[in-house]
């Protein structure tokens, strides 16, 4: 995959483990990624997808799941970078709902962080329209935005381990996430060889971007790493990633290209009463965050939702009936 770049990525069948397992873990702490293997089953895949566009068609819109001539711009959810869908009450959606309550999900953040004692993000999904129907929809070049997730000052060391679900099959053709294997090592020397950059970014913001030419992103030839539906992508925050578009579609393709869900799981221990009390409030109020548990980042207030026009001819989902188990990844 080459452009006018300096960096080449790589689409590679990787090495893919069991969901909770001891050598995916050490795979993770030694690459800064990982791929579990059939964390979803088939069907569940399959569920998942199904009550995503239960949830796009219950927008109120008139987007039509079979219909592609009604996915465009003024009917579909407002999009952040790699078409991620942040807002309109996606996090509390029944399908991403459906997809925590997996067991195996859990059990891959649980074995990560010792503790059954997990609290869930409430983000969203990313989705690609299938651009060789509309060239305004393909999405940026992940090349002009590598970056990591985690604030090299405020934030020191592993702090939290960013997760997605792959819901439709990938190729090197279509794209998906990119990630610069082994560069969460460079971390720690972020805010001395990064001074000036650094000191525009707010503290309170976990998301650093590299300069396009920086050799960092080269370290490692660039990986996007093959996955069937089911599987899950985890990579530490710390690690340089994106995700990028293909070059070219299958002839004919006018379905959804990439559906991904977006999962996120941190030790409960690490979030105060007030943040867990925020969170509560955000399933009455049925507010999408980011992928932090620890501290509450409204995903609502993002600037491209805030800026987006007709936001209120959004039907949001109501608000969700949990179980127990779903009750105890609230807080």
């Amino acid at each position: 995959m080459e452009g006018n770049w300096n960096v080449e990525i790589e689409y590679k069948h990787v090495e893919r483990f069991e969901p909770g397992s001891s050598e995916s873990v050490t795979y993770l702490d030694q690459h800064g990624y990982v791929i579990l293997k059939e964390t979803l089953t088939e069907k569940e895949a399959e569920k998942t997808l199904s009550l995503l566009w239960d949830y796009l068609e219950d927008l109120g819109t008139g987007i039509d799941r079979k219909d592609p001539r009604t996915w465009e711009d003024d009917r579909w959810p407002t999009s952040a970078h790699g078409g991620i869908l942040p807002s309109y009450g996606i996090g509390h959606s029944e399908s991403q709902w459906f997809l925590r309550s997996i067991p195996n999900v859990k059990k891959a953040f649980a074995k990560i962080w010792g503790t059954d004692e997990l609290l869930t993000s409430f983000d969203g999904v990313s989705l690609w329209r299938p651009w060789n129907i509309n060239p305004s929809w393909k999405t940026e070049s992940g090349q002009s935005w590598f970056h990591i997730d985690q604030h090299p000052i405020t934030r020191p060391g592993k702090q939290c381990i960013q997760g997605l679900v792959n819901l439709l099959p990938t190729s090197q053709d279509i794209g998906g996430n990119v990630v610069v294997p082994g560069s969460h090592r460079f971390f720690k020397n972020i805010p001395s060889e990064y001074k000036e950059r650094l000191a525009k970014l707010p503290l309170g913001i976990d998301h650093f971007r590299f300069p396009n030419d920086d050799p960092k992103l080269s370290s490692e030839k660039p990986l996007m790493c093959h996955m069937e539906p089911g599987d899950m992508l985890l990579w530490d925050s710390r690690t340089i990633h994106c995700s990028n578009s293909g070059i070219k579609l299958p002839e004919g393709a006018k379905g959804l290209i990439r559906a991904a869900s977006l999962i996120c799981m941190m030790p409960k221990e690490r979030s105060n009463e007030d943040v867990i009390n925020q969170r509560r409030k955000a399933v009455e109020r049925v507010i999408s965050t980011t992928n932090w548990s620890d501290t509450f980042r409204n995903a609502d207030e993002f600037p491209v939702i805030l800026e987006a026009k007709d936001r209120e001819k959004y039907k949001w989902p109501p608000k969700p009936k949990l179980t127990d188990y779903q009750k105890d990844l609230v807080g």
